[in-house]
């Protein structure tokens, strides 16, 4: 219902955005921002309810360069946000919980987790961006660059959070592998 409710939300708001007098910065930030929230909405309600994140092959969820990942991670200061994340929205140990319980036998669900959460922000993240060049079109260039930013850090930085999440998972599991062989 919520994902169907976004939706409604989100093209009643885009078919309107040329009528929308948008003439405060507040007024800007608050609209780009329930673009976003709009939109990613979307994903996120509906991949709560199915397995989303298997509409794509799983060689799309394979980390591939991996010290290119780690460069992009340091450069865009993905940690930063993380923490930020850990302290604000994954402050409750209950909530983490829900993604890593902290066994061994945890870490499949962290990984079907970070891939849920990856696809939930790689649709929108495209949508989105392709929303951005539009508004430029029509004339809404302050949106554009605004919704564009907004959707950045909302939906870029996760994709980025999640690769690099999959990929230190895989560094552990190739250790534990290492052990059990040479045991």
């Amino acid at each position: 219902m919520a994902t169907i409710f976004l939706i409604w939300q989100s093209y009643s708001l885009l078919r309107n955005i040329n009528n929308l007098e948008i003439n405060s910065v507040g007024l800007l930030i608050f609209t780009a921002w329930i673009i976003n929230l709009f939109i990613t909405g979307i994903f996120a309600f509906s991949g709560f309810a199915f397995s989303t994140q298997k509409l794509l092959p799983k060689s799309y969820y394979k980390i591939y360069h991996p010290n290119k990942l780690k460069r992009i991670y340091n450069v865009l200061k993905i940690d930063l946000f993380r923490q930020m994340l850990l302290a604000t929205l994954w402050k409750s140990p209950k909530q983490r919980k829900k993604y890593f319980n902290g066994k061994k036998n945890g870490i499949s669900n962290l990984i079907e987790q970070s891939m849920k959460s990856e696809f939930g922000h790689l649709l929108p993240f495209i949508i989105i961006c392709f929303l951005s060049v539009y508004f430029v079109i029509i004339r809404q260039t302050e949106l554009g660059v605004c919704t564009f930013l907004i959707n950045f850090i909302g939906n870029f930085y996760p994709i980025l959070l999640q690769r690099h999440h999959r990929m230190r998972i895989e560094m552990i599991r190739k250790r534990q592998l290492r052990k059990t062989t040479d045991n």
